[in-house]
Parts: structure tokens; C-alpha cells; sequence
């Protein structure tokens, strides 16, 4: 008498020899095709595998399903130069330093011009007002002549918070760090500046020029403190 037809699977095993001389052990779930009168393979999974010359089992790992283990959630995001900048200013502080040592219009003000400097090589004050066009600065306002010509003037009379600023920037070194002393001249073409003298000139351009004496952080590679001489008094 012929075998019932169940409709169930059945779980078994399958052994398969490699060339060289491993064999990988499957696990096989068939099941019987009643129209086509045999059985067919539902699944096959592996499940390890004998090395030659052995005869434990060595389990396999399981392959990931695509997708599985992952980056979740993956986002791509354009940056470009006032983003790597405010990462900066972020990361090391100088933000937080310049907010707590002024207030919060002329911090906005000089971390934004901070910033056109260092993005457009330096280019002249007069070209900054064009350039917030394309690039977003701390400061939202326009950035005239008027505006960071008064912002110069307050913070060169502020000497409260510009020893804050040194101040909090030193605090941020490590303990005993390692200091270097940089002089050089800057050379002016304004006659308003009661530093500005001929005599010592660097760049040896002609110009009057300002004396700056600067002490450096030689790991943190920034400034934390600094004066101004006339001009004409050598090293």
C-alpha cells in the first residue's frame, strides 16, 4: 500500500564533498509534489562543515541578509568651507572663548570676519559685505565699512575683554605646555597709527610698520597673548 499524502515537509540532511577533501554539511527541507509524483527541495541551508583528516563538526556562520549589519538611517549631506569652519570654532572652543569675553553682537562680528579671512585668503574688509552673499556667517546683518570699522575701534578699547579671550584660551592648554615667542612687523599705510614708525621693516617694502610680539602655544599652534612696539625698535 502507497505512503499517505500529508502535504508536510521533511527536515534532512545532505553531505556534499569539495575538491579538496572538506565536507559541508546541509540542512534540506523537501517536500512531495503531488501532480509531478516527487520530492522537490523546499530550502537548503548550511550548517557547517568537516574538515579533511577530521571528524568534528565546525559550525558555519550565517550569511547576513542584505542590508543586515549596516549603516541604519544613512543620510548624505553636501558641506563646504563656513561648515568646516564653524566645526572649528566649535571644537576648539574660540567660539565659546569670543561669546563669553564679548558681547554677543561684536562676538558675532569678529568670528564672522574671522572667518572671511581665513576662507578668502585674506582678501580686504571692503569685499566682505559681497561675499555673506554666498556664505553664512554667525553675524546675519551686513558687514559695511561703517560697522566693522566701529567694531575695531570698541574692541581696540576693550582691554577687559581681550584679556578674557587670552585668558580663557590659556586656560585651555595642558598643564605645563610648551610656549614660543614670535616678533614681526606689519606694514601700514595709515598715518593714525601712533605705533606705525620707519626704521625696522621686515618686508623691507618701505612702509611704516607696527611691531607685534606674540606668544604662541607650540601644541595648540594659537596665539595667547600679545603686545604692540613702535615700529622702529629692533629685536
Amino acid at each position: 500500500m502507497a505512503k499517505p499524502i500529508t502535504g508536510k515537509t521533511h527536515i534532512g540532511e545532505r553531505r556534499e564533498k569539495r575538491a579538496n577533501g572538506d565536507i559541508y554539511i546541509y540542512e534540506r527541507v523537501t517536500a512531495y509534489d503531488e501532480k509531478a509524483k516527487k520530492t522537490y527541495t523546499v530550502s537548503q541551508k548550511l550548517k557547517g562543515k568537516i574538515k579533511q583528516g577530521t571528524q568534528e563538526v565546525v559550525v558555519t556562520r550565517p550569511k547576513k541578509n542584505k542590508g543586515e549589519g549596516g549603516i541604519a538611517d544613512a543620510t548624505r549631506q553636501h558641506t563646504g568651507l563656513t561648515d568646516i569652519l564653524e566645526w572649528v570654532g566649535k571644537a576648539s572652543g574660540i567660539d565659546d572663548d569670543v561669546r563669553a569675553s564679548f558681547s554677543e553682537g561684536d562676538a558675532a562680528k569678529i568670528l564672522s570676519i574671522a572667518r572671511y579671512w581665513i576662507g578668502s585668503g585674506g582678501n580686504t574688509l571692503p569685499r566682505l559685505e559681497s561675499w555673506q552673499v554666498m556664505h553664512p556667517l554667525p553675524y546675519r546683518e551686513a558687514i559695511s565699512e561703517d560697522v566693522y570699522g566701529k567694531l575695531f575701534k570698541d574692541v581696540g578699547r576693550n582691554e577687559e575683554g581681550v584679556q578674557c579671550y587670552f585668558s580663557a584660551r590659556a586656560a585651555r592648554l595642558a598643564e605645563s605646555p610648551v610656549l614660543a615667542f614670535d616678533s614681526t612687523t606689519v606694514s601700514t599705510y595709515s598715518e593714525n597709527q601712533s605705533e606705525a614708525r620707519q626704521g625696522f621693516n621686515k618686508d623691507g617694502d618701505g612702509l611704516n610698520t607696527i611691531k607685534l610680539l606674540t606668544l604662541y602655544s607650540v601644541k595648540a599652534r594659537e596665539p595667547i597673548a600679545f603686545t604692540k612696539q613702535p615700529g622702529n625698535i629692533p629685536d
